[in-house]
C-alpha cells in the first residue's frame, strides 16, 4: 500500500512538473513573440484630411509589421494619390516607420506607389502644422493693426514659436519668412533622391528620409563609406513624421537656404503659387553636387508628375 501511495505521489509530482515546464516554455515563446513584434512593428493612425487641427487626433492607433500589410491598409481606407488630390475629406494614413521588408516587394511600380502613399500624407500634415503657426502669427499681427512690437511685449506663445524657428529678432515680417511651407513636389522628390526611393539603410534603420547630418554619435548612424577623418553621422529619428519635420525646419532655418526663403517670400508677396520646380533652383546647397542635384530634383518632379501635388487643397495660397 505504501509503495502504491509513493508511486502515485511521484506520478503526480511528475505531471505537475511537466505542466509547469510547458507553462514556462509557452510563456517564454509568448514573451519572445511580443518582444519581436514590438521591435519590428509599425504603428499607424487614420485621420480626415479636412480636419485642420492635426495635434488633437483621436483616431485609434493600430500596428502592422510588413510592407504588404501597409498596402492592404491603404486599400482598406481607399487612400490613393487620386483620393488625396480630389477628395477634401479623404483619409490620411500616417505610418510611424519604414517596413523592414520593403525591398522584398518585387514590383518596382508597387514599391514606388507605396513610397509615395506613405510619405505624401506625412509631408502634407507637417506642412499644415507650419501653416497653422503662420496663421496664428498673422492673426495676432492683424489684431495689432500691423504694429511692430519689441520681443519683450510679445505673448508667451509667440516667443516660444520664434524659438521653434531659431529666430531672435523682433520683426514679425522676417519671422514669417521662416514660417512657411516647402512644396510637396520638392519635398517628395528630395525624399526619393536621398532615400533611393525607400531603399536606403538610413531610412530602414533610423527613419532617416533626407540624409541629414549630425555630429552626435548617440543620435546618428555611421555611414559605411565615411572616411577616418570625418566625424559626421546620419541623424536618426523615432518616426517618419519627426524626420519630415526636421527636414522642413532645416530648410526654414539654416543659413544655407536663405535664398530659397527669400524667393519663397517674393512668390508670397506677388500672390503666386509655391511650386517645387521653381523653388528647386535654390536648393544647390543641399548637396555637394550643387546644380546637378537641382537638375535631378526638377527631372524627378517632371517625370513623375509631382507638380500636381503643389495644387492640393489645404496648402494653396
Amino acid at each position: 500500500m505504501n509503495k502504491t501511495n509513493a508511486l502515485y505521489r511521484n506520478l503526480v509530482v511528475l505531471l505537475i512538473s511537466l505542466l509547469l515546464v510547458n507553462l514556462a516554455i509557452g510563456f517564454y515563446k509568448s514573451f519572445s513573440k511580443i518582444k519581436n513584434f514590438n521591435t519590428s512593428s509599425i504603428s499607424f493612425r487614420v485621420q480626415n484630411k479636412s480636419v485642420l487641427n492635426y495635434f488633437t487626433n483621436k483616431s485609434t492607433v493600430d500596428y502592422i509589421s510588413e510592407a504588404e500589410e501597409m498596402i492592404d491598409i491603404f486599400e482598406k481606407y481607399n487612400f490613393s494619390v487620386e483620393s488625396f488630390m480630389n477628395e477634401q475629406s479623404s483619409s490620411l494614413i500616417i505610418f510611424s516607420s519604414w517596413p523592414k521588408d520593403f525591398m522584398k516587394i518585387n514590383s518596382v511600380k508597387k514599391r514606388k506607389n507605396l513610397f509615395i502613399n506613405t510619405l505624401l500624407p506625412i509631408i502634407f500634415i507637417e506642412n499644415r502644422k507650419i501653416l497653422e503657426d503662420r496663421k496664428k502669427i498673422l492673426d495676432w499681427w492683424n489684431q495689432s493693426d500691423g504694429e511692430s512690437f519689441s520681443r519683450e511685449f510679445w505673448p508667451n506663445w509667440l516667443f516660444e514659436l520664434s524659438e521653434k524657428y531659431n529666430y531672435s529678432e523682433s520683426s514679425l515680417g522676417n519671422l514669417l519668412i521662416r514660417v512657411d511651407i516647402v512644396p510637396l513636389s520638392l519635398a517628395l522628390s528630395q525624399a526619393a533622391i536621398e532615400s533611393g526611393w525607400g531603399s536606403s539603410r538610413y531610412l530602414n534603420e533610423g527613419n532617416a528620409i533626407f540624409g541629414q547630418y549630425t555630429f552626435d554619435k548617440k543620435s546618428g548612424i555611421k555611414p559605411r563609406e565615411r572616411r577616418d577623418d570625418q566625424k559626421f553621422f546620419v541623424k536618426k529619428f523615432s518616426n517618419l513624421s519627426e524626420s519630415v519635420g526636421s527636414y522642413l525646419k532645416n530648410i526654414n532655418t539654416h543659413n544655407a537656404y536663405e535664398d530659397f526663403r527669400q524667393e519663397r517670400r517674393k512668390l508670397r508677396m506677388n500672390g503666386e503659387d509655391l511650386l517645387g520646380n521653381a523653388l528647386a533652383n535654390y536648393m544647390t546647397n543641399y548637396s555637394e553636387r550643387n546644380k546637378e542635384y537641382v537638375k535631378d530634383i526638377k527631372h524627378l518632379i517632371e517625370t513623375n508628375n509631382f507638380m500636381k501635388f503643389d495644387k492640393v487643397e489645404g496648402l494653396m495660397n
